[in-house]
């Protein structure tokens, strides 16, 4: 058996609190709370590989490599990648919404 390092997801929220943050806001935008979004980090070599999970079982998820630099100042790129996760949290919460009516 190899010994293989083991990497560790930490919370956005504590891991880099400026990417939470931003990402709170431009969901706050959209009229979603940052609790409908479980959002989590990897550290790499060179940044952190950033996942967004959403949906009532957190099933739905997207993932993007931001820089050191990118986690301490939020750029354009990642501040788009925050608005099209939103939108697509967005549709998914309408969608569930209209199942849940629909039982």
């Amino acid at each position: 058996m190899g010994n293989k390092p083991v990497l560790e997801e930490k919370l956005l929220r504590f891991a880099a609190p400026a990417l939470y943050q931003k990402m709170s806001e431009t969901f706050s935008n959209l009229n979603i709370h940052p609790f409908d979004v479980h959002g989590t980090v990897l550290k790499c070599e060179n940044g952190y590989e950033l996942t967004l999970r959403f949906s009532p079982s957190f099933s739905q998820s997207a993932t993007t490599k931001v820089s050191f630099e990118q986690a301490l100042n939020p750029d354009e790129e990642v501040v788009r990648f925050f608005e099209e996760t939103a939108e697509k949290c967005k549709s998914q919460l309408i969608s569930d919404y209209y199942k849940m009516i629909k039982l």
